[in-house]
C-alpha cells in the first residue's frame, strides 16, 4: 500500500478506538457517576502531566504554556458565552453541561487534529515507524476516550449522541493528517501548539469538573477513587 492508504487506514483504526467508551454498560455509567466522573478528572490531568504538557514544552519551550493560557482562556470565554446565552430559559445544571459538552468536544478536536498529523508524519518517514505511531497514540487515547464518553453521558447526552459527536470529532484527526500530507502545514509547528492548546482545555475543564465533585460529600470518595484509577489508567500508558 501506498502511504496515504496506510495513513487513511490508521486513521480509521484510530477512529474505532476513539468510540471506546461505547462499551461501558448503561447500568454502570448510572449506577456510578461519580467514580465515572472522577476517572475523567484524573484520566484528563494524567493526559496533560504525563503527555500533553512535556510534548509541548519539549518542542515550543516557554510558549507552550502561552498556548495552554490561550487554551484556558478560551474555554473561559466560552463558558461566559454560553452562560449569558442560555441564562433566561436553562436551568444552571443545563446550562454547565451544555458548556461543558462544548468545551469537551473542542478540546479532543484539537487533540485529535495533533495526533493526526503525527500519525500522517510518522508514515512519511516509514511505514514501521507509521504503525508504531498510530499504536501508541490509540494506547494513550483510549482512556481518555472513555473518560469524554462518561463526561458526554453525564452531562444528560443519550447514548447515540453521545457516540456520534466523538466520532464527528475523531474527523479532525483525518484532517490533521491531509494537512500534513498536503505539505500545508509542518507538524512541528502546528501539532505542537494544538497539542499546547489542547492541555489548557483540558485544565479548564477539570476546573470545571473538580468543585462539584469535592463539594458533594456523598459521593466524595468514589470520586476521589475515580480520579486515582484514572490517572493510572493514563500514567500506565504514557
Amino acid at each position: 500500500m501506498g502511504v496515504t492508504a496506510w495513513v487513511a487506514l490508521a486513521i480509521v483504526v484510530d477512529g474505532l478506538a476513539g468510540l471506546a467508551g461505547g462499551l461501558i454498560p448503561e447500568r454502570l455509567l448510572e449506577r456510578h457517576r461519580a467514580l465515572l466522573l472522577g476517572f475523567a478528572v484524573g484520566a484528563l490531568l494524567a493526559a496533560v502531566a504525563f503527555d500533553l504538557a512535556p510534548e509541548a514544552a519539549a518542542a515550543l519551550g516557554w510558549r507552550a504554556a502561552a498556548w495552554a493560557g490561550g487554551g484556558l482562556v478560551a474555554i473561559a470565554t466560552l463558558q461566559y458565552v454560553v452562560g449569558r446565552r442560555h441564562a433566561a430559559h436553562d436551568e444552571p445544571g443545563r446550562r454547565d453541561a451544555r458548556v461543558l459538552r462544548y468545551s469537551l468536544l473542542g478540546s479532543d478536536a484539537l487533540h485529535n487534529f495533533g495526533d493526526g498529523m503525527a500519525i500522517a508524519a510518522a508514515f512519511v518517514q516509514s511505514v514501521h515507524l507509521g504503525l508504531g505511531t498510530t499504536l501508541a497514540v490509540i494506547v494513550h487515547e483510549v482512556p481518555e476516550e472513555i473518560a469524554d464518553y462518561a463526561l458526554l453521558r453525564a452531562g444528560g447526552l443519550p447514548r447515540g449522541q453521545a457516540l456520534a459527536a466523538l466520532g464527528a470529532v475523531q474527523l479532525t484527526a483525518g484532517l490533521g493528517a491531509a494537512v500534513t500530507l498536503a505539505g500545508v502545514a509542518r507538524v512541528d509547528s502546528f501539532a505542537d501548539i494544538a497539542i499546547a492548546v489542547a492541555a489548557g482545555t483540558f485544565i479548564a475543564i477539570v476546573l470545571q469538573l473538580a468543585p462539584p465533585l469535592v463539594r458533594d460529600r456523598d459521593h466524595r470518595l468514589p470520586a476521589l477513587l475515580g480520579v486515582v484509577v484514572g490517572a493510572a489508567a493514563v500514567f500506565a500508558v504514557s
